[in-house]
């Protein structure tokens, strides 16, 4: 912990003078300040180095005023430190990154959450390792994202620091405007939401394991031409869980398992522009594999379109509206016996299908100020089926060369057995400063 500490000490003083993170393909600039020390970075600094390794480091420092997981953390510190390499050499290129975090109950957090090389010769690409892959043209709300998971308990300003890439073996032939990528996953990586383990009685048992080794995914893009679009396939592992009923342990009423079903997802995207409205459409048919139980989620088909213009002012301002029809729908909340419907619902709502039909909106009003050096915006999703809302309000600015602060809130309401009203004590307000990248 105190090597942390001090690292962290000197990346606050001493720091990158570049901001903006340099595309994948491309080596960052040199840094102005030695973010090393001095016999290290001066060593980089005269060999060009971190030049060559596209090397990149900041340190992350913040509060939240609860955390998120639910166990009860309230007031939590968080400092962490994370770094990036970007190599390139010839038809070769690479990206890795890793980070650690230690918050005031003496957790740590690490993860690789990077780490390929690339071959690219012509018209074609291999890529090998573990990667973060985003599908889809909608506004944050995906339904074709199945890749790449996310660590919903992480405690990050942004939301791009939470995602976490599996190990992929990646082929992509590209011509004009047409790109086709065929993929192999070997890992599993599921995303990682927040479970309270504590309840009185209950036994959470440790997470179903899954073997990796037959997930596959195809994807056909086309993108700079009067409008971009694309249409994907998935044969894989759900990142999102389940939550099924187990045999109850001695001394308790119940046990429940996270599960993750195999699933078969056909998706589509597109998106341009009309005047000065820009618009996008994105759905997906996904269907669950194995045997059919009242746990584990329904057929469904979910469908995200909207806009976004520009605003007197310098505003942009977003809207979207989600479809979710869930096929062969049962209401577990009408199941009579207690244990199997209270985690048949928890289950289903932790998949928004407690209800057949859910309707859904999304707002996002955002401006740039100050020579694009400090940011602002507001985001709201809410569904109508059950009522249920997630708030998040943001502002980060700029201090100085490679030092940023943000602040923001993340506020849930909702019944309690809602997506959105089941986290509702995980609401909270929180600041970060981040020096580096």
């Amino acid at each position: 912990m105190p090597l942390l500490w001090l690292l962290a000490a000197s990346l606050l003083t001493e720091v990158p003078g570049a901001t903006d993170p340099s595309p994948v393909e491309q080596p960052a600039p040199a840094p102005t300040n030695d973010p090393l020390g001095s016999e290290a970075g001066n060593f980089m600094a005269e060999t060009g180095l971190a030049d060559t390794l596209g090397l990149r480091l900041s340190a992350r420092a913040g509060v939240w005023t609860h955390d998120r997981d639910l166990n009860g953390e309230t007031l939590v510190p968080m400092l962490g430190v994370r770094a990036r390499i970007a190599p390139k050499a010839g038809v070769l290129d690479g990206r890795a990154e890793a980070y650690a975090q230690i918050d005031r109950t003496g957790r740590w957090r690490t993860d690789a959450v990077e780490a390929w090389a690339r071959l690219a010769v012509g018209e074609v690409e291999l890529r090998a390792g573990r990667q973060i892959i985003v599908w889809g043209r909608a506004d944050r709300l995906n339904p074709t994202d199945n890749l790449s998971g996310r660590d919903y308990t992480l405690l990050a300003a942004s939301d791009d620091d939470q995602r976490q890439g599996p190990a992929m073996v990646q082929g992509r032939w590209g011509r004009g405007n047409l790109t086709v990528d065929a993929i192999w996953l070997p890992e599993f990586r599921p995303n990682i939401f927040p479970l309270e383990r504590s309840r009185p009685g209950i036994a959470v048992l440790p997470d179903e394991q899954r073997r990796a080794s037959s997930q596959f995914a195809l994807k056909l893009d086309s993108s700079g031409g009067a409008f971009d679009w694309s249409l994907s396939w998935f044969r894989g592992i759900d990142r999102n869980r389940d939550f099924t009923a187990r045999p109850a342990l001695p001394g308790t009423i119940a046990a429940l398992q996270q599960t993750f079903p195999d699933i078969s997802v056909l998706g589509a995207d597109a998106a341009g522009t009309i005047g000065t409205v820009g618009w996008r459409v994105e759905a997906a048919h996904t269907r669950v594999l194995g045997a059919d139980t009242v746990f584990i989620k329904n057929d469904n088909l979910w469908l995200v379109a909207g806009g976004d213009v520009n605003l007197a002012g310098g505003w942009n301002i977003n809207l979207q509206y989600s479809l979710r029809v869930i096929f062969d729908h049962r209401d577990p909340r009408l199941i009579a016996d207690p244990v199997t419907r209270s985690v048949a619902t928890l289950s289903a709502a932790v998949n928004n299908q407690l209800d057949r039909v859910q309707n859904g909106v999304t707002f996002r009003l955002a401006r740039r100020f100050a020579n694009d050096s400090a940011e602002a915006e507001i985001a709201v999703i809410h569904y109508l089926e059950p009522g249920d809302t997630a708030l998040r309000p943001r502002l980060s600015t700029s201090i100085r060369d490679g030092l940023r602060l943000a602040v923001g809130a993340d506020i849930f309401t909702g019944p309690s057995n809602s997506y959105f009203g089941r986290v509702r004590s995980l609401s909270a307000g929180w600041l970060q400063l981040t020096a580096g990248y």
